[in-house]
């Protein structure tokens, strides 16, 4: 029997981000590309990934559009570009799914519902692309939720969608659960000095994550110039994420405090930079006001790092017991958290102990196995 039509996975964010939604849509297509799909999808469908600019090492098949993601008539415009394909089904991975004709399927992947906590911290491009997204999950057929305190916030809002809603988490990478395997070779080559923070008895604090105003980088801030007060070891902050919206405030003191020698910024880190951060941090921060998921906690626990984290959004559910969970959202509780952990051995060793083995409970193979359930029941749905 010859494919029917294709199933095409939105993969543009590819060409513009690292991390975050960017590398779920990477880990799920490659988990899709590498596994043995059932013969139900490869008598009747070839799977795609949409790009509109070359993707270095795509793991599916390309298929090319004009229309880059958040562009402001991408609801149309980009539905137009993918109604001129034989596509069976669209799987847009970045919150907004377009309008499509009758013919072609839809599923959209919801990674949380935070931009409507504070919508006035957003750009206002950013403000009208998330904007999109509660409305046009009335016309998707599914709606993939990356936990279940999202899919809990989806019904809230959206209450008549709920019966669509399927949890599928993310998973996690083999390589995070080994050590780098000479890390400071890695930051050596990158930084082009050997940095001096690598000091054995200087604990290293590691934040992963875009600096936008929900990530609370003021308030982890402040948090860590409190824990560096307390410790005698002088810890030393590394953080990785690129440049949001609406951070000029909180960027000019990211770079004083690097001027100071207090911290080390990186707005882009490849997964082997990462790799290597992982390996040499004491523990990793998230002082979020809200995760619908959150990779960077999950890949930290996976490699023994210690994790602390509010516990907010789906950092329960994703972290459970194996990380150190801090219910008073305020820098002062964020830091004696840290403070207790890194001054605690017996502690951050069990927490080092627990990190792998609930990590090993999360794989992209389940990821792309429920996904490619729900493109099944969605297509089989349609005939």
């Amino acid at each position: 029997m010859s494919a029917q039509g294709i199933i095409a996975i939105d993969g543009r964010l590819l060409a513009y981000r690292c991390g975050g939604i960017s590398r779920y849509i990477r880990c799920l297509a490659t988990a899709i590309a590498t596994r043995k799909v059932n013969t139900w999808f490869t008598s009747r469908f070839t799977f795609s990934l949409v790009a509109n600019r070359p993707i270095l090492d795509s793991p599916l098949p390309l298929l090319r559009v004009w229309t880059p993601p958040h562009h402001p008539l991408e609801k149309w415009a980009f539905g137009w570009e993918l109604a001129r394909h034989p596509i069976a089904l669209v799987h847009a991975t970045d919150f907004v799914l377009p309008r499509l004709p009758q013919r072609i399927r839809g599923i959209v992947t919801i990674h949380d519902l935070a931009f409507l906590d504070a919508p006035d911290e957003l750009a206002p491009d950013a403000r009208r692309y998330y904007a999109r997204t509660l409305p046009s999950l009335r016309y998707a057929d599914r709606i993939i939720a990356v936990s279940q305190a999202t899919a809990q916030r989806i019904a809230e809002r959206v209450p008549d969608v709920a019966a669509r809603v399927r949890v599928i988490h993310h998973g996690v990478e083999e390589r995070w659960f080994h050590p780098h395997m000479d890390p400071i070779r890695q930051l050596t080559s990158v930084l082009g000095y050997k940095p001096k923070f690598l000091s054995a008895s200087r604990p290293i604090v590691l934040t992963v994550g875009t600096v936008e105003p929900r990530k609370r980088y003021d308030l982890l801030l402040d948090a860590f110039l409190t824990l560096h007060r307390a410790l005698e070891g002088a810890p030393f902050l590394v953080i990785v994420g690129q440049e949001g919206w609406n951070v000029a405030g909180t960027i000019a003191r990211i770079r004083r405090l690097q001027a100071q020698g207090m911290l080390l910024w990186l707005a882009q880190a490849h997964d082997d930079l990462l790799h290597a951060l992982y390996t040499v941090a004491s523990v990793l921060v998230v002082a979020s006001r809200d995760e619908g998921f959150c990779l960077p906690a999950l890949e930290a626990l996976a490699g023994g790092v210690p994790v602390v984290a509010f516990a907010v959004g789906a950092l329960p559910e994703v972290a459970g017991d194996a990380a150190l969970l801090v219910h008073d959202q305020n820098a002062e509780a964020l830091a004696e958290a840290c403070r207790v952990l890194l001054q605690d051995d017996g502690l951050r060793q069990e927490y080092a102990r627990r990190g792998p083995a609930h990590a090993r409970q999360f794989s992209w193979a389940r990821t792309a196995e429920q996904t490619l359930a729900v493109y099944r029941e969605v297509l089989h749905d349609s005939g």
